[in-house]
């Protein structure tokens, strides 16, 4: 998740750097930090390969160590040590530019799992619900026809309690959210991926300011450790089906 107001040009500077790593670097790491010179491309074996497609949150704003203790690489540490991390995470993305920037890093890694993380920008940033679920069908829709990847979408926490949304109309913001989150089920119905319902999970969140980083809208190191924990509970039930 990304407020409107934290993307800069010193952002737009990091994500054209993370772009760079991720066409070169992440292409053979096994995680978000490069392989050391001991351990090069031949001698590094894995088990599945896991794809994270997303944005600040995913990059690990919000965290004391972005790299470290963003929730994809929390994720990558729950699902085993031979698991490869792609982490595809940038702050400020929406669907239709991960669908540009971000999926086809994806296709060309051969993941066995992906997850998606993708609303909440579009929402704050005036994308209409109709435009977002074009994009999030197409993205989706790449990614069932080009990978055998189980793939995984969260959907919109309850904003009404982040205190970044504190003057928003509550109400209002909640049906927002509501209707978004009916889109997204259905579209996960409709392409055959699996829904990973942090809405619920979340509910919560009020009784856990601690969740919530000191910007009051990303998630924390606690929090990040939370939403792998939910995204692995959803990989777990489905490989047990």
């Amino acid at each position: 998740m990304t407020a409107k107001s934290i993307p800069s040009a010193a952002w737009k500077v990091r994500s054209l750097f993370a772009i760079v790593l991720l066409t070169g670097l992440f292409a053979c790491a096994p995680s978000t930090r490069a392989p050391s010179p001991a351990k090069t491309r031949s001698t590094l074996a894995y088990a599945s390969t896991y794809v994270a497609i997303g944005a600040s949150d995913a990059f690990g704003i919000g965290t004391p160590d972005p790299d470290r203790q963003s929730w994809p690489t929390i994720l990558a540490e729950l699902l085993g040590p031979q698991v490869h991390l792609v982490n595809l995470g940038i702050p400020g993305e929406v669907v239709s530019q991960a669908l540009v920037m971000e999926v086809p890093v994806a296709l060309a890694s051969n993941p066995n799992i992906v997850t998606v993380w993708l609303a909440v920008n579009d929402l704050a940033d005036g994308v209409s619900l109709a435009q977002y679920s074009q994009s999030l069908r197409s993205l989706l829709t790449s990614l069932r026809r080009g990978t055998h990847a189980q793939i995984f979408v969260g959907n919109i926490p309850d904003l009404t309690l982040l205190p970044h949304f504190s003057g928003y109309d509550p109400t209002g913001l909640e049906g927002e959210v509501n209707q978004w989150n009916m889109a997204i089920a259905a579209i996960c119905s409709e392409v055959g991926v699996h829904l990973v319902d942090i809405h619920a999970a979340w509910a919560d969140l009020a009784e856990h300011p601690e969740y919530i980083s000191s910007d009051g809208f990303h998630p924390s190191a606690e929090g990040a450790r939370q939403l792998a924990h939910y995204f692995d509970d959803a990989i777990t039930a489905a490989s047990a089906a």
